[in-house]
């Protein structure tokens, strides 16, 4: 049997199909379009229909199928109840899905949490009964397994790490509305900013960054980190902080086992990881503080497998 399987992103979307074990057997990329919810989820039926006709398979030859949306979901009806990204409002993906597919079991989740599950079942989660997942992309997103289970709490919103305050004496805007959140200091939208901003300030960093043919962006810093160059590392050593900061308010609160880190950001961890572990140190309570933070082992295809592992858990 067979799991159909699609991570629906902001820009944009995965459509594949996967066996029981998590293995992508075809996949197919393509734009997400934000413009309206009816063009794009058509799209995303006749993407899938595609691969099915490629595969000689028809809906009877699946398990279900899972799909991890961004923003905020009612999982039960598979209702996108608001993403962000695109306005969209009460969107009943499940039952579109449905119609258009003619799946009788599709699943839907956001996709943090997804990303979660689907650790839980094919990742770290044979290692850990207890983790958090934080996405480091854009923004910061997070998720929280207890006992093997992903905690949602009373409505369902649980694991919002990226609103955790680390800054209070100069705290920048974060899109949420508020000021000083981990999302507007900790993600990668922050690593640009402040490289751009010391591109601005520093002259010899610019030429550093236009000697190597480097954008003012956050792999831009990355690279000349590698390269050992001090502006670089500092930008670094400052993400990496209030990474950490927001970190250690979960390893006090949730006694975590480890932390998992996925999104753009986390090519970048093995720069960050030391001032992640000061700042650890310094604010989380010291039996608790030596606890794994480690990159996902499912890579770019973390919210995909998710969406299958949404079908397998139910």
């Amino acid at each position: 049997m067979y799991i159909a399987a699609l991570d629906i992103g902001g820009t944009k979307t995965i459509a594949a199909v996967l066996d029981e074990k998590g293995k992508i057997l075809a996949q197919e990329k393509f734009p997400s379009v934000v413009a309206g919810y009816e063009t794009h989820l058509s799209m995303c039926a006749e993407s899938m229909r595609c691969l099915m006709r490629q595969m000689g398979l028809t809906a009877d030859d699946f398990i279900g199928m899972g799909a991890a949306l961004p923003g905020i979901v009612n999982n039960k009806d598979g209702v996108l109840i608001y993403a962000p990204y695109a306005d969209w409002e009460n969107v009943p993906v499940a039952d579109i899905l449905r119609s258009e597919l003619g799946f009788l079991k599709v699943q839907c989740e956001n996709d943090v949490n997804a990303c979660a599950i689907g650790e839980q079942r094919f990742g770290v989660g044979k290692n850990y009964t207890d983790f958090i997942w934080m996405t480091v992309s854009t923004g910061v997103g997070g998720a929280v397994v207890e006992s093997s289970k992903l905690v949602r709490g009373g409505y369902g919103f649980a694991g919002e790490l990226g609103h955790l305050k680390v800054e209070y004496k100069n705290p920048a805007h974060c899109p949420c509305g508020q000021y000083g959140c981990l999302e507007a200091h900790g993600s990668g939208t922050a690593l640009i900013r402040e490289t751009r901003k010391r591109a601005l300030d520093s002259t010899e960093f610019a030429k550093a960054l236009e000697k190597m043919g480097l954008k003012p962006d956050g792999a831009g810093c990355a690279a000349l980190a590698r390269a050992g160059n001090n502006d670089a590392l500092d930008i670094i050593d400052q993400v990496g902080t209030y990474l950490g900061r927001g970190i250690s308010y979960c390893i006090n609160i949730l006694n975590t086992q480890a932390v998992v880190i996925g999104g753009g950001v986390a090519a970048s961890l093995d720069l960050l990881l030391p001032s992640i572990r000061t700042s650890v140190q310094q604010n989380a309570f010291k039996r608790m503080q030596n606890i794994d933070i480690i990159e996902t082992p499912l890579g770019y295809e973390a919210a995909l497998l998710g969406a299958a592992a949404l079908v397998l858990e139910r």
